[in-house]
């Protein structure tokens, strides 16, 4: 499968998940009209639009609004699977259409993370980097080389990082 075709499908799944847990959110408030619910269903359904419009790349107009500093992490991968699990977590206790919901939002975002791990090019067309990231597999060493993993502890060949880092641990 090509990196287009693979991103225009997850995002096609993605506003099909978001739109079917929207109809979830607004029934389950309309039909329990309790106060607590009713600010549940309505603060979830407000982060759900967002990640809808975000799916969608929504009208240009509101993803100028949204994407700002403030906003930026709901385009990373990071601030979409917060985002996912916080609504999850409050459809597992919506009936058994929010526990089935739930359970697809989960699974969708853990298979747009496989899918990621397997087609990499594909990942970064979905999500921006986060401003914080950091290749965390890498190592610097105060000389200004790089470590680059491996079990035996050596880089280039030449030295060890406990030898780098003056013998501490």
């Amino acid at each position: 499968m090509g990196t287009k075709s693979l991103v225009r499908s997850f995002r096609a799944a993605s506003v099909v998940v978001y739109l079917l847990n929207l109809a979830v959110l607004i029934n389950w408030t309309y039909f329990n009209p309790i106060y607590l619910n009713a600010l549940i269903g309505t603060l979830c359904s407000i982060v759900t639009i967002f990640m809808l419009l975000v799916a969608m790349n929504g009208p240009k107009f509101l993803m100028n609004a949204i994407d700002t500093p403030r906003f930026a992490f709901l385009f990373t991968f990071r601030g979409r699977y917060i985002m996912d699990l916080y609504v999850s977590l409050f459809l597992y206790a919506m009936d058994i259409l929010g526990i089935l919901m739930a359970t697809v939002t989960l699974g969708m975002i853990f298979g747009i993370r496989f899918a990621g791990v397997r087609h990499p090019e594909a990942f970064r067309v979905l999500f921006r980097q986060s401003a914080d990231y950091d290749d965390e597999g890498t190592v610097y060493t105060d000389a200004g080389d790089t470590y680059d993993g491996t079990y035996d502890g050596t880089y280039d060949g030449t030295a060890t990082l406990e030898s780098s880092a003056g013998g501490r641990r």
